[in-house]
């Protein structure tokens, strides 16, 4: 199985400050609102792009190029 680049590799590994929680008390994801910011806009949007052209693969769509 091919890994999806869009995934941070270094997110498990990157350390956390003992103070710095995970979750909000809602329930969001803080640590992929902080690896998304790690990023530069560029980054941001290759990442997103890359990952909406993997949910149209598996949706069956065909890209628009």
């Amino acid at each position: 199985m091919q890994q999806d680049e869009s995934i941070p590799q270094d997110l498990e590994e990157t350390p956390l400050a003992e103070d710095e929680p995970t979750h909000s008390e809602d329930g969001v994801d803080l640590t992929m609102i902080r690896w998304m910011l790690s990023m530069t806009p560029t980054e941001r949007l290759q990442t997103l792009q890359q990952n909406v052209r993997s949910i149209m693969r598996l949706r069956g769509d065909k890209p628009h190029t």
